[in-house]
């Protein structure tokens, strides 16, 4: 269901209405808002534009949209607002990889956010402002480095959560570095617990059982981009009928109900893997920037933050590691070394 109400605030006093919405906090419902809206200078049509040609990332303009769409978000009703993968400054549609992204590369790099960076204090101002949780999806550029990183913001303006996508995807891997395993957590809100991931890491189990069995009450997914179903334009890998099935999938084996986050078709899944409320890559963005669901949440606050007898236990992964073929080789394997990206290094190769 599509939920919306304006709270019209106005004048001076919206600062001290919202200070006092914040202390009489309703946490038995939880309205969640997805961002759909493509950032600040990204090409469109969705899929059948990749071309870059003149075209540079831009921090500050996409901060300025991304500050107005939670001042929007909170203004409908929502208490979470959640931003697509990399979001900040963008989803290099059509170049993620070393080779493609080579002449971007370095205005890239400079677009990236850093934490207590000007930019990021104006997200962390906004989801103050407007009393609302923020999980922005943005590049992170830290020291030598840049990571696919997550964060959650408080409606205080704290930093509770920061994470790094555990294994960036296929050419991916050339850009962004590896985060670590003990970045996979689940949050403990007043409305319950949050589990948060990104695009593929809905696929494998070294990011998804551990974040599983720590008994998630909502879990957030942030994807890059996401067409209709059947869009002709889109490879096996970026179509709405994987990366959806993977969210579906999620869903189902936490247990929990799932915010897609996504430029373009975005949607909201029970924890039974149906839809609640979707809203297609071809609506206007102009018109639809934004979705929105609401949840009950009574009780969730107090929900246990480890499973014990389900699908995601630490008996099954004993199960799992007891019955793992003998006659296969147990070698760590070059996959499961963290992969660090210098940017020196892609600049060089520039």
């Amino acid at each position: 269901m599509r939920f919306s109400i304006i709270l019209g605030l106005v004048g001076s006093c919206a600062a001290s209405l919202l200070q006092h919405a914040n202390q009489t906090a309703n946490y038995d419902n939880l309205t969640v808002a997805v961002v759909r809206a493509p950032p600040a200078n990204w090409p469109l049509p969705l899929m059948s534009n990749n071309n870059w040609t003149g075209v540079e990332f831009d921090l500050n303009a996409t901060v300025s949209k991304g500050v107005n769409l939670i001042k929007q978000a909170a203004g409908n009703g929502a208490n979470l607002v959640v931003f697509p993968e990399l979001w900040f400054p963008g989803y290099p549609k059509g170049m993620s990889d070393n080779v493609s992204i080579a002449s971007h590369i370095k205005n890239y790099v400079q677009n990236s956010l850093t934490l207590n960076s000007p930019q990021w204090n104006r997200l962390v101002s906004a989801a103050k402002t407007n009393g609302v949780y923020v999980v922005p999806g943005f590049s992170h550029r830290e020291g030598n480095y840049i990571y696919m990183a997550q964060a959650l913001i408080s409606p205080e303006g704290e930093n509770i959560y920061l994470r790094h996508k555990l294994r960036p995807s296929g050419g991916e891997r050339t850009i962004w570095s590896d985060g670590t395993l003990n970045e996979l957590k689940v949050i403990a809100t007043p409305y319950g617990r949050w589990g948060i991931l990104e695009c593929w890491e809905h696929f494998h189990p070294a990011m998804t059982f551990n974040v599983q069995a720590q008994t998630e009450t909502l879990h957030i997914a942030s994807f890059p981009y996401t067409p209709d179903y059947g869009d002709s334009d889109a490879a096996d890998w970026q179509s709405a009928e994987v990366n959806v099935a993977a969210a579906r999938t999620y869903a189902v084996n936490a247990q929990a109900p799932l915010a897609y986050a996504s430029v373009g078709n975005v949607r909201f899944i029970t924890s039974g893997g149906l839809d609640i409320d979707v809203v297609d890559a071809s609506e206007s963005f102009d018109k639809t920037p934004l979705a929105y669901t609401s949840f009950n949440t009574t009780g969730l606050a107090d929900t246990v933050p480890y499973t014990t007898n389900g699908e995601q236990s630490w008996g099954i992964l004993q199960q799992i590691n007891a019955g793992f073929p003998s006659y296969i080789p147990k070698v760590m394997g070059d996959f499961v070394a963290r992969n660090m990206v210098k940017i020196s290094d892609r600049l060089q190769a520039k």
